[in-house]
């Protein structure tokens, strides 16, 4: 091989990288950012965030006493050069099942000039997974659970509504197909385990009745939530 083509490979080869990193520059890189999850539970119930991958968090659609958990993400968001990407929009995402996060909140949020960000869901509905994401990059998730199940107040009605009000009421506990009462027993994961509220891998009427709980008495279940409501937010996605 004569040196003028080893040069001219090299030359070719230097100009590849040199753009790869020009085009990773800026561009949030999941394997680099870092994400801390943060779930504050009302009342405390450990085995939801001991038990579980990615951590369960109980959300009702209302901020009404009793109150239940609220997550916070906290992200730092780096690009595949490990630089800080700033003013990158983070939002809250619903990843899968039936999840509707109504407002409240602050699940919007900016990186600073450290690449830097919190966001916070306190409210919501359904079952599923809701995480963060970057510019459009996943970055995490936690699953969801919620006293509201059943999305709607319809006898028929288990699908998401995103453009009505989220109620607790006797549909959560009574629907033939999706209510509480037709999901008693031991857990299988995706089938029950959504109606599992305090994530002791049995659904039965703790869950719907509540327990007693030292500072919070009796709490916990879908009973304490009833006629909790809040306004669906539009669904979320990460693009």
């Amino acid at each position: 091989m004569s040196k003028k083509l080893i040069v001219t490979i090299g030359l070719v080869l230097g100009l590849s990288i040199g753009l790869a990193s020009v085009a990773s520059a800026g561009i949030p890189f999941r394997p680099f950012s870092t994400c801390t999850v943060s779930i504050v539970q009302l009342p405390i119930r450990l085995n939801c965030i001991n038990n579980f991958t990615p951590d369960v968090v109980r959300l009702c659609p209302s901020t009404a006493a009793p109150l239940y958990d609220s997550v916070t993400f906290n992200v730092t968001i780096l690009d595949a050069l490990a630089q800080p990407v700033t003013n990158a929009a983070i939002s809250v995402y619903e990843l899968s099942g039936v999840v509707n996060i109504a407002t409240g909140g602050a699940t919007t949020a900016s990186t600073n000039t450290l690449g830097k960000a919190s966001v916070t869901v306190s409210n919501g509905s359904g079952c599923g997974q809701i995480g963060v994401c970057a510019d459009g990059v996943l970055i995490c998730e936690v699953n969801v659970r919620s006293p509201d199940i059943a999305n709607t107040g319809l006898p028929s009605g288990c699908t998401l509504s995103t453009t009505a009000t989220s109620f607790v009421n006797s549909n959560d506990k009574g629907n033939s197909s999706c209510g509480f009462n037709v999901k008693f027993g031991p857990v299988t994961a995706g089938t029950n385990d959504c109606w599992d509220m305090n994530c002791d891998n049995l659904v039965n009427s703790t869950d719907t009745g509540g327990g007693f709980v030292a500072g919070c008495g009796v709490c916990g279940g879908w009973l304490q939530h009833f006629g909790h409501g809040g306004l669906l937010g539009a669904k979320s996605t990460c693009p």
